[in-house]
Order: structure tokens, then C-alpha cells, then sequence
């Protein structure tokens, strides 16, 4: 008997695997091919994958929005993202809203106050920075211009004409 048994290992083919399925595999798959065929859910199940995308991008785009926003309080007023970046980076964020379903990664969750928070501090510091920044700037205005009215009128003038 034992021949036996190498004979017919020795003739299956080296990268050939046997695989082992227990009952309840089978009863599972078995049941599986008793539920109808339903095109009609393949499509939708589909759809489903493709509208969760696109509220993906959706959600992404708008938090773009945001920090585009935030760039122009704190940065210029003038400032905008390209539209086609915007773009790309939403449908490459778009997977990971979907995958996460619109919240931060399990390893990253555990810190949402601390990211919150940071955020919030940084704002108010940043902000804070650009008032003092813009309040210097209009007092060294104001002393400047103090300067130019206290000047004497002869002053620019040439010698010959002051006398």
C-alpha cells in the first residue's frame, strides 16, 4: 500500500497544490450556488462601489476647499489650487474615504482630539502671527507718515532757494 501512495504523488505535477476543503467549506459553497444569479446585484453592487468613490472625491475635494480657504485667510488672498490637481488628488483620496468610510485609519483614530486639537492651536497661532505681523505694519506706516508731516517744508528744497 505504501507503493501505492508514492505512486500517485510521484506522478502529480511539482507546482500542483491538493487543496483541502472541510464540510462546511463545501456546505457553503453549496449553498452559494443555490442563490439565483442576480445581474441586476452584480450592477448595483457595483454602482454602489462607484457612488461611494464619487463621494469619496466629493468629500476630498471639499476638504481641498477648505484648506484652500484657510491659505488664503492666513497665506494671500489671491492664492488657488489648480483645479486639475485638485482633481487628481480627490480621485486618489476618494479609496482611502471609502476604505476608512470617511473616518481617519484605525491606527490614526486613537489620536483624532490630539490632531484636532494641534489643528485648532495651529490656527489661532498662525493667525495670532499674521495680526501682529499686520498690526506692525500699520504702526510703522503711521510713523512713517508722521515723519513726513513733521518735516519741515524747506527741507527738500535746494540752499539758493531757502534764502
Amino acid at each position: 500500500m505504501e507503493n501505492l501512495n508514492n505512486i500517485e504523488t510521484e506522478s502529480l505535477p511539482v507546482d500542483e497544490e491538493i487543496s483541502v476543503h472541510s464540510e462546511i467549506d463545501e456546505k457553503e459553497l453549496l449553498n452559494s450556488l443555490e442563490e439565483d444569479f442576480n445581474p441586476d446585484a452584480v450592477i448595483e453592487q457595483k454602482s454602489q462601489k462607484e457612488q461611494l468613490l464619487e463621494q469619496g472625491a466629493v468629500t476630498a475635494t471639499a476638504v481641498l476647499g477648505v484648506s484652500e480657504q484657510m491659505i488664503k485667510q492666513f497665506g494671500h488672498k489671491e492664492f488657488s489650487f489648480d483645479e486639475a490637481q485638485v482633481e487628481n488628488v480627490a480621485n486618489a483620496a476618494a479609496p482611502l474615504f471609502v476604505k476608512y468610510g470617511g473616518e481617519l485609519p484605525p491606527w490614526l483614530a486613537q489620536y483624532k482630539e490630539e490632531i484636532a486639537f494641534t489643528f485648532a492651536a495651529g490656527a489661532l497661532s498662525f493667525s495670532s502671527y499674521s495680526q501682529i505681523k499686520a498690526l506692525k505694519k500699520i504702526d510703522k506706516e503711521k510713523e512713517i507718515k508722521e515723519v513726513e508731516e513733521t518735516k519741515p517744508e524747506d527741507e527738500g528744497k535746494p540752499v539758493e532757494q531757502v534764502a
